[in-house]
């Protein structure tokens, strides 16, 4: 009778662990990317804008390998253009590639 509890809440406790949505993991990146790029140090968030148009993954075990499409814009001049970056799996830290 305790095995069959004890399967019971085993396989309760992994069914609730949804994984996350492709949307929902380009949603997330998104946002990241968008955050790192209007908060660093150094930029006026007045005259520059940052706004992230699509991205591009590979989901490696520990981190996101990411290609963004980014649109600049500063007051009537604005530019399209591609980072490269890693953004963890908590979606937290963004490491830019040269």
């Amino acid at each position: 009778m305790k095995k069959v509890i004890f399967c019971g809440l085993v396989l309760l406790a992994t069914a609730c662990n949804v994984a996350p949505t492709k949307t929902d993991v380009e949603n997330n990146l998104k946002s990241a990317m968008n955050s790192y790029l209007n908060t660093q140090p150094g930029i006026d968030s007045a005259k520059v804008k940052f706004n992230i148009q699509t991205v591009t993954y590979f989901e490696d075990t520990t981190f996101y390998e990411c290609e963004f499409k980014v649109k600049e814009t500063r007051g009537n001049w604005d530019t399209i253009g591609v980072m490269t970056a890693r953004v963890s799996k908590d979606f937290v830290t963004v490491k830019r590639k040269s």
